[in-house]
């Protein structure tokens, strides 16, 4: 992993607290959580034309987030780490061992997993510009126009119906390639 992004992952106390946990990064696994969010978010239009991100974690979102802390941390433990830490702002870190677990759980669940506690990442965003059958519930058609907008074409994970909970990069190499046949008949 690129040290930087490593670094945006490791708690923060102090400079030298983190640059103790970077010196340790060549010795360091890391366990992603993919979560595939029930509840999602929205984007708009603000009135001078910008975009406009929400996204906030709801509490059932963030029950299986925590399910997957929880998870990770076993599979590190039985994989044989030494110390376990979430990716949390505050350093919340066990080791294995004796109950540890469960209590660090608890900790977990104080330090919160809300907004500037924990890192959330987010990777192939989905269903941005969905793809259907009505401009009045869709942004695209099925031939992945834009409705309403001739010769604007959408292929990527964004005409996703919704979040897929898997990797979706063959499925986005499929609907790019379909969209390409479609673009090419039409020129």
């Amino acid at each position: 992993m690129h040290p930087s992004l490593a670094a945006m992952g490791f708690p923060w106390e102090s400079g030298a607290g983190h640059r103790a946990l970077m010196a340790r990064l060549p010795r360091v696994a890391f366990v992603g959580i993919l979560l595939r969010d029930r509840d999602g978010g929205r984007i708009g239009v603000d009135r001078s034309g910008n975009p406009v991100v929400r996204y906030r974690p709801s509490r059932y979102d963030l029950g299986h987030l925590r399910r997957g802390i929880a998870a990770a941390a076993q599979l590190l433990e039985a994989a044989g780490a030494r110390e376990i830490w979430s990716a949390q702002a505050r350093y919340v870190a066990y080791r294995p061992g004796g109950g540890a677990h469960a209590h660090w759980l608890e900790r977990v669940d104080a330090a919160g997993l809300g907004p500037n506690q924990l890192l959330l990442v987010t990777f192939h965003q989905m269903a941005s510009c969905r793809m259907g059958a009505s401009a009045k519930t869709s942004v695209v058609n099925a031939d992945n126009q834009v409705w309403g907008v001739p010769g604007l074409y959408v292929a990527d994970a964004s005409v996703f119906p919704s979040a897929s909970g898997v990797n979706p990069m063959l499925t986005i190499m499929g609907i790019a390639h379909r969209a390409a046949g479609i673009i090419a008949n039409r020129i």
